[in-house]
């Protein structure tokens, strides 16, 4: 159990030696309530959903032994992090000048676009492939990756990047089911379940990904692609770009496709579509599972799970600060 997901309602965590001692709520009274223990040696992070009561003691041993904490909201999707304390000012001094440098940062964005462009015409390929049909944006997204290794500024990679995923886009929504259409992407707020799916996952990845950076010591503020701002973590969102479609679109398509979701899992308010509370358990239960699955990693010539490769990638975006090598990122296989 490499992740801990702490979303039951009412759920009470404490600490009894080397392990998260779980106590989870009865809905009968005078019902003794069930107990679960989770040994902290098995963790490498912890999810904790608004409801859940942790105690300061549990959360302290966690982070004394490098393990972090995500938590969650329901208004404001996550509501931050706990990490160990940051000792990497080399690290962010590195960080800081690499990306004031316009050229590694141009170079290191192009890399991580071609990455997403690469991965999105994958996706369509093996969608199409399962339905015995030929790929019908295989040609032009090729045309645009290559167009994207070429590009002489961000403005113009962003041009590309966006035309991409319009096409994309476009060519995905063929996928979705009748019950659950997808016309065009909508975010702040999405209008539509399926949208309302696709943001909570990107959303949860991102997550992941600013946590990991900054255990690893690295700003996730401070990226190559996306614009430093306020409350933005740009180098997390860098990082997830070549993630978005074989992880978060292709999980979305299965759960819809599977029937794993229906109306009732969704609320409108304020004119958006959102996920409810207590439906989020289903999305963490199959996002957990794609993110441990083995897989043949051709790019590494061994198998490993997306969340090693996804560790590795920030790994290697703290390798690039310090040394100013070149990203390699996630290229589907």
């Amino acid at each position: 159990m490499p992740v801990a997901y702490l979303t039951t309602k009412g759920l009470k965590v404490a600490l009894t030696s080397e392990r998260l001692h779980v106590t989870v709520p009865t809905e009968r009274e005078g019902a003794v309530p069930e107990r679960r223990y989770i040994p902290l040696i098995d963790l490498e992070h912890v999810v904790v959903d608004s409801g859940i009561s942790i105690s300061t003691p549990a959360v302290v041993e966690l982070l004394r032994k490098d393990i972090p904490l995500l938590f969650l909201s329901q208004g404001r999707f996550p509501a931050g992090v706990a990490v160990p304390i940051n000792h990497s000012t080399t690290v962010l001094g590195c960080q800081l000048d690499a990306c004031r440098d316009g050229a590694f940062r141009l170079q290191q964005a192009k890399k991580l676009v071609c990455a997403k462009i690469n991965n999105q015409k994958r996706v369509l390929q093996r969608l199409a492939a399962n339905r015995q049909e030929s790929s019908l944006a295989g040609p032009w997204l090729n045309a645009m990756e290559n167009q994207a290794s070429a590009a002489q500024s961000l403005d113009s990679l962003r041009g590309l990047e966006g035309a991409a995923a319009g096409r994309y886009f476009e060519v995905l929504g063929m996928y979705f089911p009748g019950e659950f259409p997808f016309e065009r992407r909508s975010r702040r707020p999405p209008h539509n379940p399926a949208n309302s799916l696709l943001s909570f996952v990107y959303t949860l990845i991102n997550a992941e990904i600013a946590m990991h950076l900054r255990a690893a010591g690295v700003e996730p503020g401070w990226g190559f692609y996306h614009e430093p701002e306020d409350r933005r973590p740009s180098l997390a969102l860098d990082l997830l770009e070549p993630f978005r479609a074989p992880v978060a679109d292709a999980l979305v398509l299965d759960l819809l496709n599977h029937n794993r979701f229906v109306a009732e899992d969704f609320d409108y308010k304020d004119g958006g579509c959102l996920l409810r509370r207590e439906s989020r358990r289903k999305v963490f239960s199959a996002y957990e599972l794609r993110m441990e699955r083995e897989f043949l990693h051709e790019q590494q010539g061994h198998r490993t799970t997306l969340r090693t490769v996804l560790k590795d990638h920030v790994q290697q975006c703290k390798r690039a600060f310090l040394e100013r090598v070149d990203l390699e990122p996630f290229i589907m296989n």
